[in-house]
């Protein structure tokens, strides 16, 4: 462990170049680029950003501060966004949220990334089976997104993941699974990427997703122990692609009085065994 730390400690070199790319602004990195490519970076950026906040949508100043973009180039992106149906306004607002377009695309890629339809039995019968809320988490990028949710018998209505919710792989324990599963330098660079993308704006919230990584880190695997919502805990596992590198996790959650330690060691085998049976489905799929 002495050697991780040197690798990723804050003396390291690889920290000290992480930390300046890091923290330069979107716009610098994004200029490096052809002007084509550099639309389409922007683009992308646009709607993935307003994957991450699905039912109320986005206000034009709010996208134009979260990707870092100026007003005007936000506002020509999103009318053109919204000529090609990729893009719709809210109906009585001034929000824009991802359009019908879009839907339809991911309809015809789903046969190829729907990992979620293929073990859909299964996580019914563990959500079921453990009296708990079950998620399957889909690595993109630095983020991951909700594939599924499964809430058996306990609704747990504090929890307010839907499918299609995305969020930094640092802030949920389907997110942590994976994380923690990635070599330590990659994890390094998304780690800090993630802190800094919600440092400044909730310090209470950054000092809880270390707290919730370090814990992970020694115990092994995902471990949220009301980190991110009280009363509600955790646990994850990653999903593995056929080259052993984790594409995707699942998680269950569950009130805290519900889930002592006792119980988290006899659910977490579970959880095990139905990670490797899902990893025997992902041969057709090309995650």
């Amino acid at each position: 462990m002495s050697g991780v730390r040197r690798q990723s400690g804050k003396g390291s070199r690889f920290y000290r170049i992480m930390n300046k790319v890091s923290t330069l602004p979107r716009t610098n990195i994004m200029s490096a680029t052809p002007d084509g490519a550099q639309s389409l970076r922007r683009a992308a950026s646009l709607l993935r950003t307003l994957s991450s906040r699905g039912a109320n949508g986005w206000r034009l100043i709010d996208l134009a501060l979260e990707t870092g973009l100026n007003h005007g180039t936000v506002h020509r992106m999103l009318s053109c966004l919204v000529q090609e149906r990729l893009v719709i306004q809210v109906p009585g607002s001034r929000r824009y949220s991802l359009g019908p377009m879009a839907y339809e695309l991911g309809l015809a890629a789903a046969p190829h990334f729907a990992l979620e339809r293929l073990a859909a039995s299964n996580l019914s019968k563990l959500s079921a089976d453990c009296r708990s809320v079950v998620f399957m988490n889909l690595r993109s990028g630095f983020d991951s997104v909700c594939m599924a949710r499964h809430a058996g018998s306990n609704a747990l209505k504090a929890y307010t993941v839907e499918v299609g919710t995305r969020r930094p792989l640092s802030v949920s324990a389907g997110g942590v699974a994976i994380l923690i599963s990635l070599p330590r330098g990659e994890q390094a660079a998304i780690e800090a990427a993630n802190l800094q993308s919600i440092g400044s704006r909730d310090k209470a919230r950054q000092r809880a997703v270390r707290q919730m990584l370090h814990r992970s880190r020694q115990v092994g695997y995902a471990l949220n122990l009301e980190d991110i919502i009280p009363g509600v805990v955790a646990i994850g596992m990653p999903i593995r692609g056929t080259s052993g590198v984790p594409v995707a996790s699942i998680s269950l959650a569950a009130p805290a009085a519900t889930l002592d330690e006792l119980r988290r060691t006899a659910l977490l085998q579970r959880l095990r065994e139905e990670a490797r049976r899902i990893e025997g489905m992902l041969e057709p799929l090309r995650l």
